[in-house]
């Protein structure tokens, strides 16, 4: 335990420190490029480099600030657990490969923190070992496995240039289209973006206040920060391609959000909303605004994780809302907290999420983009808020459901959460009146009000149909539900092809003839002739002379 407090307070104060230092990075513009060369070969240069720039150095100090919350948070509830040593190993290797992606501006060297996130990420998933996360850490292992293939083919192509550092590539006008799409790929892989969106649910198996890690500051941001850093070389066409991609992202995660009845893939579905949020801005020119949001997101979305995991063990490991019920009651300091993370989530004023959202809104309304789109895009903000509703009202306002509750009164896990609800409320607001970002924008009054004609609305709307009880088509329901059948296109729709080859393969080969007629006579035939030799040299006494002969030469040699 001592060991663990040290932990923390070693990140609390990298924390402060790194936020600082990027703050005035910030503020004077400067840039600090450590290098150090190895070798050139064919002119390309093989050299390590770390950058430390105000991006980089917010988005490290959130990482450690999180981690820290993570550890302190750990030490009730992972109290009971006899592998406890095992997952500090885990958290940390975790936070280490976060640290080279986002310190190393080489995509040489960049790829050892990515590759890093998609091992340990496995590993955490698989960390409770049962069948379901078996199969769910295959699949977060398969779609990472692909995005390292996609980033491993943009360094190929990156060989053409000579070097992989980015302010070398920044020297270009534009890049060559093929790497900058592979890049973008590998980005969609890791962020869980359509149609790679399947690993993110899966990935519940976790234990809870690892989801925390997953899901705000370090696996899936890893693709929207790699997008910034190159948000420079998006071409028209590739723009049209990831706004496509992200708003069906949003609609996916929406829907999805709106019929699952686990709490775990609610939130997670509302992070891959939040991501497609976030990459839609980028593209859309407000990328300083997406990593703002980005680094805001990782703050209330954290404190939701853990305040999830409190209710979770509340009801002994039930993770269905519809099991849930005035929890108020219950714990309502713990209420109090995933009220506020969930306030942040929606954009209310004055909360940290409210600063970035309400900027990004503005922005999209005053950019050019296309009226279907900007409906798309409001929509999505409409089921945001729908089904924050939803958890809300299953979570607070419903009749409780399961009357057998364990009492948690743990002040590790209660710190952490007020920390994290402190930094939630005024994160947002310390972002802009420190970094000094002044944005001011006006537009028609009509499109603040958008969003409360669609929530009237569909709340009319729905209320008609369900006195008429005339509900939508159960297909509908279903392919709403199961993220458009998504899951079943990438995991058993094709593993059932390898599994049902390999199936025949083994009656045929293994339980039919060839198993008693190849292998079996190949394996007397090899015994026997096994069974000669040894006859041979254990009856023969030149054989005992040679052996004894080049005994005594190699003792004379030594």
């Amino acid at each position: 335990m001592l060991f663990v407090l040290n932990i923390n307070f070693f990140f609390f104060f990298v924390f402060i420190l790194f936020f600082l230092v990027g703050l005035m990075f910030h503020l004077y513009q400067l840039s600090l490029l450590l290098t150090y060369n190895f070798f050139f070969m064919n002119s390309c240069n093989f050299s390590l480099i770390f950058l430390l720039d105000w991006l980089s150095l917010m988005f490290l100090s959130v990482v450690f600030l999180i981690s820290g919350c993570v550890f302190l948070y750990s030490l009730g509830y992972m109290s009971g657990d006899s592998y406890v040593i095992r997952f500090y190993f885990l958290v940390f290797l975790f936070v280490c490969s976060m640290f080279f992606l986002i310190m190393m501006p080489d995509l040489m060297c960049l790829i050892l923190g990515w590759d890093g996130l998609g091992l340990v990420s496995y590993c955490l998933v698989i960390y409770y070992q049962s069948d379901v996360s078996l199969s769910s850490g295959y699949l977060t292992l398969f779609i990472n496995r692909l995005g390292d293939l996609f980033l491993i083919l943009s360094i190929c192509w990156c060989m053409n240039y000579g070097c992989w550092h980015y302010f070398y590539l920044f020297t270009f006008d534009n890049l060559n289209i093929y790497m900058i799409f592979f890049l973008i790929l590998a980005c969609l892989t890791k962020s869980a973006q359509f149609p790679f969106s399947s690993w993110l649910p899966a990935a519940m198996a976790v234990p809870t206040l690892l989801l925390s890690f997953l899901h705000s500051s370090t696996l899936v941001t890893a693709g929207v920060y790699l997008i910034i850093r190159f948000s420079k070389f998006l071409s028209s066409d590739l723009i049209f391609f990831l706004i496509n991609l992200s708003l069906l992202t949003v609609l996916l995660s929406g829907f999805g959000a709106l019929y699952e009845n686990d709490l775990s893939k609610i939130i997670a579905f509302s992070t891959m909303g939040q991501l497609s949020f976030m990459i839609f801005s980028i593209v859309m020119g407000s990328h300083y605004l997406g990593f703002i949001h980005l680094l805001i997101h990782a703050i209330f979305k954290s404190l939701l994780f853990l305040c999830s995991g409190i209710f979770i063990s509340l009801l002994m490991g039930s993770q269905d809302i519809r099991n849930m019920g005035n929890l108020g009651l219950q714990s309502p300091l713990i209420s109090s907290c995933f009220l506020i993370s969930l306030f942040s989530l929606c954009g209310v004023p004055f909360y940290s999420g409210f600063f970035s959202k309400d900027l990004i809104i503005e922005l999209v309304v005053l950019s050019e983009i296309n009226f279907f789109y900007l409906l798309i895009f409001f929509f999505s903000i409409y089921l945001t808020l729908v089904y924050s509703f939803r958890l809300f009202y299953f979570l607070f306002i419903c009749k409780i459901n399961f009357m057998i509750f364990n009492l948690i009164d743990n002040k590790y896990m209660k710190v952490s959460c007020l920390f994290l609800l402190f930094m939630s409320i005024i994160f947002g607001s310390c972002q802009f009146w420190l970094l000094d970002l002044c944005y001011v924008n006006v537009f028609d009054e009509y499109y603040k009000f958008l969003i409360i004609f669609f929530f009237i609305y569909f709340f009319i709307y729905f209320n008609v149909f369900t006195m008429l009880n005339m509900n939508l088509s159960s297909f509908i329901v279903y392919f709403l539900s199961q993220m458009w059948f998504l899951p079943f296109f990438s995991s058993t729709f094709i593993v059932s092809k390898f599994f049902n080859k390999s199936n025949f393969l083994f009656s045929l080969i293994d339980l039919g003839w060839t198993e008693y007629l190849v292998f079996t006579t190949i394996y007397n035939l090899i015994k026997n002739l096994n069974m000669h030799l040894d006859s041979l040299h254990l009856n023969s006494l030149k054989m005992y002379m040679l052996s004894y002969l080049m005994f005594i030469f190699f003792i004379l040699m030594i």
